[in-house]
C-alpha cells in the first residue's frame, strides 16, 4: 500500500488514472482564504482612502483549480465642492414711483385732515343741536304749563286794563278842565316891516350841502383873480376877453370872466391912452367828492368853520349860505346857532346842479 500523504500536491496518481486528489491543506485553506477576502473588501469599504494591502496566498492551490482574482480597489474619488453663488446686483430704485407713493401719500394726509374737520364740524353741529332741542323741549314745557294754567295771565292782564281804564279817566277829566279854562284874546302883531334886509358890512359865503358845511374863502380868490389878470393883460394874451380859472383855495376854484371897457380917453396923438377891463362875472368850481364839516364836528374851534365864524364880528359882518335842496336841515342848525351868537344869515336857495354864481349886476345879500 502507498502512502498518499508522501506525495506531492500536484502529483498525478502513479498509475495516471483517476482525479487528482486534492491535499488536505488545500481544503483547509479555502474558508481561510474566503475569510480574509471577505475582510480585504469590507476594510477597504468602510476607509475608502487607504489601500488594502494585497494579500498573497500563502497555501497553492491545485494547478486545475484557479484562484479567484480580488479585483483592485477603486482610487478614491474628491469631494465636489457646490458652486458659489453670485452676489445678488443691488437693487434700482424707481424716484418715480417713490415719488408718486410719496404724493398718495400727503393726499391721503390732508383727505384724512378734512375728514377729521368735518368730523369735528358734524359733531359741533349735532352739540348745538342736542342744546337747541333741549332748549325747544324746556320751552314746549313751560308753553304746556302755562297754556293749561292761564289764570295768572289773566289776573295780570285784569289789573292792567283797570290801571289804563283808570288813567284815562283821568286824562279825560284834565281835558275837560282845560276846556272850561277862557282862552287868551288875540293880540295884533306890532311891527309889519320885513325882517330881512340888505347887508352893507363884510360879506362872507358858505356852501351848505349834503349835509356839510364848507367856507368859500371868495376874498383870498378874488386876489388871486387880479393876480392872474395883470399877468394875462402883461404878457399880451388879451384879446377883448379874459376867461381862466383860479384855485384852489380849499375846495374850491374860481372861474371868472373879463370884458374890455370903453377907452378912457386919448393921447396927443390920437392913440387909446388907456384900456380898462372889468369883470364880466365869476362862478365858484367845488371839487368833486365829500367835503365840508357836519354840525358836529362844526362846533369845534379847530373846523374849518369854526376857525372862519371867529375871524367874524357879530353886528357888523353878514354871513351869506349857498343851499342846495339836501342841506336846509343843517341849514336851520347853524341859522339858529349864528342867530344866537348875534350875526346876520343870508339864504341863497340853488336847485341841484346849479353852481354859485356872482356878477357886478347881481342882486345884494339880504340878512336877517
Amino acid at each position: 500500500m502507498i502512502d498518499q500523504s508522501a506525495r506531492s500536491d500536484n502529483s498525478p496518481p502513479p498509475d495516471g488514472s483517476g482525479p487528482p486528489v486534492e491535499s488536505y491543506a488545500r481544503i483547509l485553506a479555502r474558508p481561510a482564504l474566503l475569510v480574509v477576502t471577505l475582510l480585504g473588501i469590507g476594510f477597504w469599504q468602510f476607509k475608502p482612502k487607504v489601500e488594502a494591502p494585497k494579500v498573497a496566498p500563502t497555501i497553492a492551490l491545485a494547478a486545475s483549480t484557479p484562484e479567484p482574482e480580488v479585483a483592485p480597489p477603486a482610487p478614491s474619488q474628491p469631494v465636489a465642492k457646490p458652486p458659489r453663488r453670485p452676489t445678488p446686483p443691488a437693487p434700482v430704485i424707481d424716484q418715480a414711483a417713490v415719488a408718486q407713493a410719496e404724493a398718495s401719500l400727503d393726499q391721503a394726509s390732508r383727505e384724512r385732515a378734512r375728514a377729521e374737520a368735518r368730523l369735528a364740524e358734524a359733531e359741533h353741529a349735532l352739540q348745538a343741536a342736542t342744546l337747541q332741542a333741549a332748549k325747544d323741549q324746556a320751552e314746549s314745557r313751560s308753553i304746556a304749563s302755562r297754556v293749561k294754567d292761564p289764570s295768572s295771565r289773566i289776573a295780570s292782564v285784569t289789573t292792567k286794563g283797570g290801571f289804563l281804564k283808570g288813567e284815562r279817566d283821568r286824562l279825560k277829566n284834565e281835558l275837560a278842565a282845560i276846556e272850561r279854562v277862557p282862552q287868551p284874546k288875540s293880540k295884533a302883531l306890532m311891527a309889519r316891516s320885513a325882517v330881512a334886509k340888505p347887508t352893507d358890512g363884510t360879506e362872507y359865503h358858505f356852501q351848505v350841502r349834503d349835509d356839510r358845511v364848507a367856507f368859500i374863502d371868495l376874498d383870498r380868490l378874488v386876489e388871486m383873480v387880479k393876480t392872474d389878470a395883470r399877468l394875462r393883460l402883461r404878457g399880451g394874451n388879451a384879446r377883448g376877453r379874459i376867461a381862466a380859472t383860479v384855485g384852489p383855495v380849499g375846495p374850491f376854484s374860481l372861474r371868472y370872466e373879463l370884458g374890455r371897457a370903453l377907452p378912457m380917453g386919448l393921447s396927443e396923438e390920437g392913440n387909446v391912452r388907456e384900456t380898462s377891463y372889468n369883470l364880466l362875472g365869476w362862478e365858484i368850481v367845488a371839487d368833486s367828492g365829500s367835503y365840508g364839516d357836519t354840525f358836529e364836528s362844526s362846533r369845534s374851534n379847530s373846523s374849518n368853520y369854526g376857525r372862519a365864524i371867529r375871524q367874524l364880528t357879530p353886528g357888523r359882518d353878514t354871513i351869506t349860505m349857498w343851499i342846495y335842496p339836501n342841506g336846509f336841515p343843517l341849514y336851520r342848525k347853524l341859522r339858529d346857532d349864528l342867530h344866537a351868537r348875534g350875526f346876520l344869515v343870508a339864504a341863497r336857495p340853488l336847485p341841484e346842479g346849479t353852481s354859485i354864481r356872482g356878477s357886478p349886476s347881481g342882486s345884494v345879500s339880504a340878512g336877517q
